[in-house]
């Protein structure tokens, strides 16, 4: 189901462009206003390491995956490289201050059912004392794990960043 059903400028229902045309199948405004685009949203998550080569892991407490492990992360916002969102996001959902260490790549993933999303993954290591890990709402618990014993990801773009990280081929996501 598209986001847009009416032309944002003049409120014309939006109808599929024919077939044969560039964008065929899109929703497009009839009088060639507007063209929806259902663009993926970009995403950060973070392999975040410790002093003793541990990684954090963190127990979603809401919807998608609910009660799953995942890594710490979130959208990008506007304006956002995606190395000050993942700087942001484990602010925001830890407390901790990272220095990234490198990009391990972008991943196709789906938050949710219905949501495509481009994954950025980075290898960070944390700054200051990993004791002073502190959840926001989002996330009920946290561990902190060698990475053999890293348990199931949530998300499918983790899942890729993961086997990067190991070294292995990097299967689709």
């Amino acid at each position: 189901m598209p986001e847009f059903r009416f032309c944002p400028l003049c409120a014309t229902a939006l109808q599929p462009i024919p077939e044969g045309r560039p964008d065929a199948g899109r929703p497009a405004c009839p009088r060639g206003h507007f063209v929806h685009y259902d663009n993926p949203a970009v995403t950060v998550f973070a392999f975040v390491r410790d002093a003793q080569d541990r990684y954090l892991v963190l127990e979603r407490a809401r919807e998608p995956f609910f009660a799953q492990w995942d890594l710490p992360g979130g959208f990008v916002e506007p304006g956002e490289t995606p190395e000050d969102a993942v700087r942001r996001e484990l602010r925001e959902e830890t407390g901790l201050e990272v220095e990234v260490e490198r990009i391990l790549g972008a991943f196709t993933s789906r938050y949710g059912e219905d949501r495509w999303t481009v994954d950025v993954g980075y290898a960070c290591r944390v700054i200051g004392d990993p004791a002073a890990l502190r959840l926001d709402a989002e996330k009920s618990d946290a561990a902190w794990l060698q990475l053999d014993r890293l348990p199931q990801l949530a998300f499918a773009g983790e899942r890729a960043g993961l086997a990067v990280l190991r070294g292995e081929p990097v299967s689709g996501a």
